[in-house]
């Protein structure tokens, strides 16, 4: 029991050493709304190692699509269609090899008569979305060494990660369907380091704690000397 109670002193004085020595620093970098399909190259500040110690890296990447679908039924029968409006973003690292995907969609039914005799995206048979819009994020966290050895140096430095959407759009429902698409999207990818900073001196709250821990197992001894 009085190990039981010294070990616990001993956690309440620790404790909030733990949490004192987490940090984080973030790093942002986008691209505008463009035309898919469309690749381009993200620059983020490197973590710089005389900082401390990295304990993960997560990479956070959020797009929008935006754009027009138009169908038409050619069927001889009424039929449901559903455009959906989307597109692929990934974020890769320098080897082009992928850290993390997003796929915003936007989607929409519509109910057709059978063919009205007119190509028009109209009338009984044919629509269109008008100008529609959609979001989608994703992320990924990675405590691999390898990345920890990419994404740091002393000093810090700048690495170029590559963004790129690719259309992901689509027409179903019918047989006999004419579909047209017009999708532009934009991405915004983060980079954040959590890590341990190096000579972290303790707060004072922490410092009182510890003395106070200090102060617990001092008495539990003396009280155990008396036993």
């Amino acid at each position: 029991m009085k190990k039981t109670f010294v070990a616990l002193a001993f956690a309440a004085a620790f404790a909030p050493f733990a949490a004192a020595h987490a940090a984080t620093v973030s790093y942002t970098d986008s691209m505008a709304m463009t035309t898919t399909n469309w690749t381009d190259l993200l620059s983020f500040a490197k973590f710089d190692s005389n900082l401390g110690t990295l304990t993960s890296i997560r990479f956070d990447l959020s797009g929008v699509v935006q754009g027009v679908g138009n169908a038409e039924s050619l069927d001889s029968s009424a039929s449901t269609v559903t455009l959906s409006l989307g597109s692929l973003l990934s974020l890769t690292r320098p080897d082009q090899t992928t850290l993390v995907v997003t796929n915003p969609v936007f989607t929409q039914a519509f109910n057709f008569t059978a063919f009205d005799g007119g190509i028009n995206f109209g009338g009984t048979s044919g629509a269109t979305t008008g100008v529609v819009s959609a979001n989608g994020s994703n992320f990924f966290v990675s405590t691999n060494a390898s990345d920890f050895a990419l994404f740091s140096a002393v000093g810090g430095g700048t690495i170029d990660l590559g963004l790129a959407a690719v259309g992901a759009s689509s027409g179903n429902g019918s047989g006999n369907l004419i579909t047209q698409f017009n999708t532009a999207a934009s991405g915004v990818a983060k980079v954040t380091y959590d890590y341990t900073p190096s000579g972290t001196v303790p707060e004072p709250a922490s410092l009182a704690l510890l003395c106070g821990g200090l102060g617990l197992i001092g008495a539990a001894r003396r009280r155990g000397k008396k036993a």
